[in-house]
């Protein structure tokens, strides 16, 4: 009996190994350096980690694959473009200045996933066309402090900011006539007396 115990617990053991690979494996490599002609290319994101709805940029750092030198000038020749779910979106890309042979191009990814940065165009008369997925894009949700109030607790405050609003309005109205009627009720009084 302990022994199919054993075996059941090794199973199980071999089969989380296996599912933890099949995982790792599944994941887009970031920042992975790749090698095309004369030139090695990293893709990845200027902010990391990026989040869903904030300004942030493809990076790519370019370099020669001989002796890792930056390469400047890039932009003038390479074209960059983003892609995620099955729609595309040409980046214009800008060299970083305190960075020699980086280029970014800016935009504000709007869904979560894995996009996938593509470069093409030419260095030097050497074609280029070098894609790879960069790191997952997240929701804000990790990294908002305090949590948000959820959509039925603020329907809920934005209700009651709008029944104050009408509340306080009545008030106003009320306290002036109020005071209407308090002033016609002296003027009334001072006539009787006469």
């Amino acid at each position: 009996m302990f022994a199919r115990y054993r075996f059941r617990a090794l199973v199980l053991a071999v089969a989380l190994v296996l599912v933890a690979v099949g995982v790792a494996a599944a994941r887009p490599l970031a920042h992975e350096r790749i090698v095309s002609g004369d030139y090695a290319f990293v893709l990845g994101w200027l902010d990391e980690p990026p989040i869903v709805g904030l300004k942030n940029a493809a990076l790519l750092e370019l370099t020669t694959a001989k002796d890792d030198q930056p390469v400047e000038g890039a932009e003038a020749t390479l074209t960059a473009q983003i892609a995620v779910g099955g729609k595309t979106k040409d980046l214009i890309l800008r060299p970083l200045e305190e960075r020699p042979g980086t280029y970014v191009g800016d935009f504000i990814p709007t869904r979560r996933g894995t996009y996938t940065l593509k470069i093409g165009g030419t260095l030097n008369g050497q074609p280029v066309d070098v894609s790879n997925e960069i790191e997952e894009v997240g929701s804000a949700d990790s990294l908002t402090f305090p949590e948000a109030l959820g959509g039925e607790v603020q329907a809920a405050i934005d209700g009651l900011r709008d029944e104050v609003s009408s509340t306080r309005a009545f008030a106003v109205a009320g306290a002036a006539l109020g005071t209407i009627g308090l002033v016609l009720a002296g003027v009334a009084l001072g006539r009787g007396r006469k």
